[in-house]
């Protein structure tokens, strides 16, 4: 596990989209309690939660959600203070894998791939110092590339686990 300096109470989701941004379609959401399993602390240390990295404790996302994202549509990543408390984003994109199965509409040829936080371009809205509990805030992206079509998710879904890390990791352990 690794141990961010802050801890991040919201609600995340993934979000597919046209090139336009009109229509949208919520393929997953998820509360950060999913993938900050402690709360509390961790490792004895007061105010250091904790979140999961093994991607065996992870939800599963099936092959298919939301349907075909074709070139210029883009998958968006977009978060929510819970309410409770006000969250913070601030600092780094600490972990995502979130899987997607790419066919190449020229070739034919599918491939299956995790997206990993390099992949995906941080918004301007992530570096705002707080989360707002009334509106979802666009937090990354990615376009998907020319001659390509997606989908959220890989075939053996057992292995088709989505991972999200957010967190300010000053001083992390």
């Amino acid at each position: 596990m690794a141990t961010p300096a802050k801890e991040t109470k919201a609600f995340y989701r993934l979000v597919v989209t046209d090139n336009a941004k009109t229509k949208r379609v919520v393929v997953a959401q998820y509360h950060s309690s999913v993938f900050n399993p402690d709360m509390g602390t961790a490792a004895g240390e007061t105010g250091k939660p904790t979140f999961e990295t093994d991607m065996q404790k992870m939800p599963i996302m099936p092959k298919g959600m939301g349907g075909v994202l074709r070139e210029d549509d883009y998958l968006l990543l977009e978060a929510k203070d819970d309410g409770a408390t006000q969250s913070q984003l601030i600092g780094t994109l600490q972990n995502v894998r979130i899987p997607v199965t790419v066919r190449n509409r020229r070739t034919g040829i599918v491939t299956e791939r995790v997206l990993a936080p390099a992949d995906l371009t941080i918004t301007t809205d992530f570096a705002a110092a707080d989360m707002s509990a009334t509106y979802w805030r666009e937090i990354a992206y990615i376009a998907i590339p020319a001659q390509e079509e997606w989908k959220m998710g890989i075939a053996i879904a057992h292995n088709s686990r989505v991972l999200l890390g957010f967190a300010d990791v000053a001083g992390a352990t």
